[in-house]
């Protein structure tokens, strides 16, 4: 199996747990990549945000505390 067949794999596997959630005060690119980061660093994957619509989406299971702390650290809150 080539590497090309591994992201397909992982591409369709139902059981990473993807998740989006609302957060509030982001302005900008820099403010995207500063949530980006406090997931990232607490263990999720594959994380995107949005500062237009204030939408995160993200792969993994984290605890609700653990999303809060983070982006509370970073300097946002949940919407």
């Amino acid at each position: 199996m080539g590497l090309k067949d591994l992201f397909a794999a992982h591409a369709n596997d139902a059981s990473v747990a993807k998740s989006s959630i609302n957060v509030a005060g982001m302005h900008c690119t820099a403010c995207e990549k500063l949530v980006c980061t406090a997931l990232e660093d607490r263990g999720a994957k594959n994380v995107t945000a949005n500062h237009e619509t204030g939408v995160v989406e993200y792969e993994g299971e984290l605890e609700a505390e653990l999303i809060a702390e983070a982006i509370t650290e970073a300097g946002f809150s949940l919407a």
